[in-house]
């Protein structure tokens, strides 16, 4: 049996289908399994023991290329659609949430074709399980939901991503070109968002300041090293955390690669971060972690597992319009980001110091699964 899963999301999205991965290997151990999902994404799967081959949808790309010729553009998007062909697919698992891809999959004949019904645009798909949204219960909840509608369970939630040897031999020779010593705690700070965030990061992030304080305050009471992430984007905010800063800080920001970025976390004691994608890879690598959300449900989105207490999420609870995205939308905000502003650094410290005092469960500490 051929099987195809279809999700085009970031990275949070996709890291939070790997259970699902595992598990349909574990169903179907001698099927040949793809991964549709997109460019960014493609580093997160391409070394997933668990995937035979992926298929790159980058909307963005095409719409360049079409924009450059429309010839390329068509081009470029026959050749998707003719190895997807190729590959004789007999099972999809749309994840996608939308009617594109189960039109395609339908016009490329696969004849099952699983997934979301949410507002009804799951009428293309041969079996459907209704669902208005994501609410309350966390998304790999929602997978699990799936597969049990197709008749499998799904045995761990454990996010899977497994790291590169020659990013973990980089990892290794940055921190010894820095002199960090073993014992030492590495605490890493990641301020924005990256890229996937758009015109939404200034009201999903917390502020500057209030990283700088809670790094110095680590220094002071842990003697930690403090480590900046974020991409090229990220830049101008990571300096202005290190020039808020009164304690030295290494600012890697626009200078690893995501699999040297990943690499790292996995060495770390402690990430604080916003709510997003370096939150869930730093949950894969098994790495204690302080998240701090605004307008998004950590229900939903959170770390997961939920009961990890390696995990903690600092939210204010104290307005009534909090969580409010909603439908996979973030409305105008009228209270000025109140749900963040409110959020005070002795709060993040005090999860801080919870999670480094935390011990994980017993069998939670490998995030590898086989």
């Amino acid at each position: 049996m051929n099987i195809l899963i279809v999700n085009p999301f970031g990275i949070g999205d996709v890291l939070f289908s790997t259970p699902l991965v595992r598990a349909v290997r574990r169903a179907f151990p001698q099927s040949r399994i793809g991964y549709v999902c997109n460019r960014r994404t493609e580093q997160i799967l391409r070394d997933n023991p668990h995937l035979d081959e992926l298929f790159i949808y980058e909307k963005d790309e095409l719409l360049h290329l079409w924009r450059t010729s429309k010839v390329q553009g068509v081009t470029a998007l026959l050749g998707l659609l003719r190895r997807l062909r190729g590959a004789r697919i007999d099972l999809a698992i749309d994840l996608s949430l939308g009617e594109r891809y189960g039109l395609i999959l339908k016009l490329l004949s696969v004849p099952r074709r699983i997934g979301f019904n949410y507002r009804r645009r799951g009428r293309f798909l041969t079996e459907q399980l209704a669902i208005d949204g994501y609410h309350d219960d966390h998304v790999v909840e929602y997978y699990r939901r799936l597969l049990r509608f197709m008749g499998i369970e799904l045995v761990d939630g454990l996010l899977e991503l497994p790291v590169r040897d020659v990013d973990e031999r980089w990892a290794d020779e940055w921190l010894r070109a820095h002199n960090v010593a073993p014992e030492e705690l590495l605490v890493g700070i990641v301020p924005a968002g990256g890229v996937s965030w758009g015109t939404d990061a200034p009201f999903r992030r917390w502020s500057a300041e209030g990283f700088a304080t809670v790094a110095d305050a680590l220094v002071q009471r842990y003697r930690a090293k403090i480590l900046l992430f974020g991409e090229a984007v990220d830049q101008p905010l990571c300096r202005t955390v290190a020039s808020t800063m009164r304690s030295a800080v290494m600012d890697l920001s626009g200078q690893t690669s995501l699999g040297q970025f990943v690499s790292l976390l996995g060495r770390l004691g402690l990430v604080i971060c916003n709510d997003g994608g370096p939150l869930h890879l730093a949950v894969s690598q098994g790495v204690k972690t302080v998240s701090i959300f605004g307008p998004v449900d950590p229900r939903v989105y959170g770390p997961y597992p939920p009961s990890d207490s390696r995990h903690r999420v600092v939210s204010f609870s104290g307005l009534p319009c909090r969580p409010c995205y909603h439908q996979f939308k973030l409305p105008p905000c009228p209270y000025e980001r109140a749900c963040l502003l409110h959020i005070e650094p002795a709060d993040v410290l005090s999860a801080c110091e919870q999670a480094l005092e935390s011990r994980p469960r017993p069998g939670a500490a490998a995030p590898a699964v086989n």
